[in-house]
């Protein structure tokens, strides 16, 4: 069974118009993988979904706990109504709840560390199903408790999954179609990189990619592709 994990952030779920350059990554993929998606929630504040969004109805009174519970909200909604959308499209596709999802973590709410990583509920949907949707950012711990990756996190959940899945490679899809060396939305002549290594990524400290998942990457010798959701360009290999 030949499995690729393929995340997509924010922007690019934030409405229908933007979903459907997912949806066109996604089928052709399945020609020949079973897909893991991981998506963040759909957009960016003031969006009614996204995680600053949700932050903002709840009171500065609540606990980690309280405030991690609310986040997830996002995500959850997020890989159930992608998923819901590709089961339109006519893809077998299934959401996978976050607890079961094999990311086990300690209960550091904000930040949490992961223990274990446990492959048999998504590997059993994956034989049943060619597109299995989850949430990323979010992980349980064994008290089943809901705990967060940090912003930034569902990259972090893409290469854990690679990783689960015993894969060598991810890609993840951004409103940018790979690194640059500024932003090519305010430098008209921003110079795209084709080729990063682990290291010269994370002395960048760009935002683009969070910082856990490149480490966690190059630890496990995970390529990364980043790659634009509204291109069709190569995008930015990040390795050895």
């Amino acid at each position: 069974m030949n499995i690729k994990v393929m995340k997509f952030g924010g922007t690019s779920l934030r409405s229908e118009a933007t979903r459907k350059y997912a949806y066109r990554h996604i089928l052709d993929e399945i020609k020949t993988n079973k897909i893991v998606v991981v998506v963040s929630a759909m957009g960016r504040f003031p969006d009614p979904y996204a995680t600053d969004t949700l932050l903002s109805l709840g009171s500065d009174l609540l606990s980690k706990e309280e405030r991690a519970k609310l986040v997830s909200v996002g995500e959850q909604l997020s890989a159930i109504k992608v998923c819901s959308e590709l089961l339109e499209l006519g893809v077998r596709a299934f959401s996978l709840c976050f607890h079961d999802s094999g990311i086990r973590s300690d209960e550091n709410y904000e930040y949490a560390k992961v223990i274990k990583l446990d492959d048999k509920e998504i590997k059993t949907k994956l034989c049943e199903y060619d597109v299995i949707v989850v949430g990323g950012f979010i992980a349980t711990s064994y008290a089943h408790k809901v705990t967060t990756l940090g912003r930034g996190g569902s990259d972090y959940s893409a290469v854990l999954f690679a990783k689960m899945l015993d894969l060598k490679e991810v890609d993840i899809y951004t409103d940018v179609d790979g690194v640059y060396d500024s932003d090519p939305k305010l430098h008209e002549y921003a110079v795209r990189y084709d080729k990063l290594t682990y290291d010269e990524m994370l002395n960048m400290k760009s935002r683009v990619l969070h910082e856990r998942c490149v480490s966690f990457a190059k630890q496990h010798g995970i390529r990364i592709y980043l790659k634009g959701t509204f291109s069709n360009h190569a995008g930015t290999i990040i390795e050895g």
